[in-house]
């Protein structure tokens, strides 16, 4: 494990496109971390506005202090954005950390740092849902939801909060990173395959603040938000997850299950 101060290294992933007007409080909330080990990948989408330029200040006034990486790829979609940049990183530890988030302290990478110090065997660790609307601030602690039971728990929804999310790089990569299919949410199978084998250290904390506008991807408007569910309920399908229930294709209770919803069906196909 690469350290410094005991500290793992923490890749954290930015992906931009057309992003200036959140840009900069993304940025700036990382160069104020009092963790310094850390590297920075951004993935451009080879963006028109003043994202680069952006872009280009602030890696000259970072250059020394953390190492940053800047590099472009083709606009396919958010995940392939993401899947792409962190096969750049070389971090113990993976943080994404969107163009239109921002760190929420300046000790956040600190703290997630500290509970895989903590933790030695940790893969991954997630916190609290912060949401800003409008300049306001607001916590939804989805922590309390997952203790209870963190299968059935994720079965139920996409309860996971990406931006308060901190993974080894190496689950990444051994779990297929972000599904790329736009019928699909990125993060959630990869949740799901993870929650089988693992269950991640759950934290009464916030690490990232989520800026919810009219340009978010899923929660901009009422029709996003829409899609958003209903690509939810494809990804449990295709993982082969029962909501509620949380059993996967492996266990015997999902066979079960499954036979006795195509009897049904059989049955009242029979009716007139």
């Amino acid at each position: 494990m690469t350290k410094t101060n005991n500290h793992p290294l923490i890749s954290i992933v930015t992906c931009t496109f057309n992003s200036e007007k959140y840009l900069k409080k993304a940025l700036d909330s990382i160069q104020r971390q009092t963790n310094k080990n850390i590297e920075h990948i951004i993935n451009d989408s080879y963006s028109t506005d003043k994202t680069l330029e952006i872009i280009g200040k602030y890696i000259e006034q970072n250059k020394n202090d953390y190492s940053i990486k800047f590099i472009q790829s083709q606009p396919k979609g958010v995940a392939n954005a993401l899947n792409v940049a962190t096969t750049e990183a070389t971090g113990d530890v993976v943080h994404y950390l969107h163009s239109d988030d921002y760190y929420y302290k300046n000790d956040s990478l600190e703290k997630a740092a500290a509970y895989f110090m903590k933790n030695p065997n940790l893969i991954w660790l997630t916190g609290n849902f912060l949401v800003e609307i409008k300049g306001i601030k607001i916590a939804i602690p989805l922590t309390h939801l997952l203790r209870i039971n963190p299968e059935k728990a994720l079965s139920a929804m996409n309860i996971i909060s990406h931006e308060n999310t901190f993974m080894r790089r190496e689950a990444i990569q051994l779990y297929g990173g972000f599904n790329e299919d736009k019928n699909f949410v990125v993060e959630y199978s990869l949740w799901l395959k993870l929650m089988r084998d693992c269950k991640p250290l759950i934290v009464n904390d916030e690490f990232t603040v989520f800026i919810i506008h009219k340009g978010s991807t899923s929660t901009g408007s009422l029709i996003k938000f829409s899609k958003a569910v209903l690509r939810a309920f494809k990804t449990q399908r295709k993982e082969k997850i029962f909501p509620l229930i949380g059993y996967y294709e492996d266990n015997n209770i999902y066979y079960q299950i499954k036979r006795i919803l195509k009897r049904a069906r059989g049955t009242f196909a029979g009716y007139p």
